[in-house]
């Protein structure tokens, strides 16, 4: 594509996209002729990723450039733009959920005859509110990673079994779930409840950090300690 119809699919004047390219942001485009030069595909992610960067993170054009030429692989940028898009700290704080299952899909993505499956595993689940379902954003955001996990290749096709590992897995987080509220309510039962609120808020955010990285941690514990096959 052309420089004009990137900046239009960006939103990025042309001038700007030219700053990234000398900057070292973006690889130089192929070369058509004197004036002009070809643009794939992969400058539109790159690019949306930059400014996701900028506008979630605040990070600031050099340290985004560090991350670009650390994750320049296809696959290592595609696990950055997940993150990106599954950390936000706007969407977990402001996001308010949605009213209806038809309104749930298409903040999701998620095909339709998938939301009962889900809702039989115990992954998402919702509330009834004017004879209409309504999910919360947790809920959204595990629908939008199930989507992304198929678009991996994570899904029957590929021999995986969803309906094996998902209900486990919502079992297991919920029964942990359970006892790390328990413990906190035995612990902060003497607090007054505006301290309690407030250390409640900060230790669920910490706590998600933590199962992120365990999980991040254990499996790579344990793909080490398997035998090469």
């Amino acid at each position: 594509m052309k420089i004009s119809e990137l900046a239009k699919r960006t939103e990025l004047p042309k001038q700007t996209i030219h700053y990234y390219i000398r900057a070292g942001l973006l690889p130089k485009p192929r070369k058509l002729g004197s004036n002009s030069a070809d643009y794939d595909e992969s400058y539109v992610d790159r690019i949306r990723l930059i400014k996701e960067l900028q506008n979630d993170f605040f990070l600031p054009l050099p340290t985004i450039k560090k991350i670009m030429w650390e994750n320049r692989s296809a696959s290592k940028q595609a696990m950055l733009k997940l993150r990106t898009e599954y950390f936000r700290p706007v969407e977990h704080y402001l996001g308010t959920g949605v009213v209806g299952d038809e309104a749930f899909l298409k903040a999701t993505s998620l095909a339709a005859r998938w939301l009962p499956i889900l809702k039989e595993w115990d992954l998402i689940s919702s509330n009834t509110q004017d004879g209409q379902n309504v999910y919360s954003q947790d809920d959204i955001i595990v629908g939008k990673v199930m989507v992304s996990m198929a678009k991996l290749g994570i899904h029957r096709g590929n021999n995986f079994k969803p309906e094996v590992t998902m209900p486990v897995l919502a079992d297991t987080f919920r029964e942990v779930a359970k006892k790390l509220i328990e413990d906190f309510r035995r612990a902060t039962v003497d607090m007054k409840p505006s301290e309690r609120e407030e250390l409640a808020l900060r230790g669920h955010e910490v706590m998600g950090v933590l199962f992120y990285h365990l999980y991040r941690k254990y499996a790579r514990e344990y793909l080490q300690d398997q035998p090469p096959r």
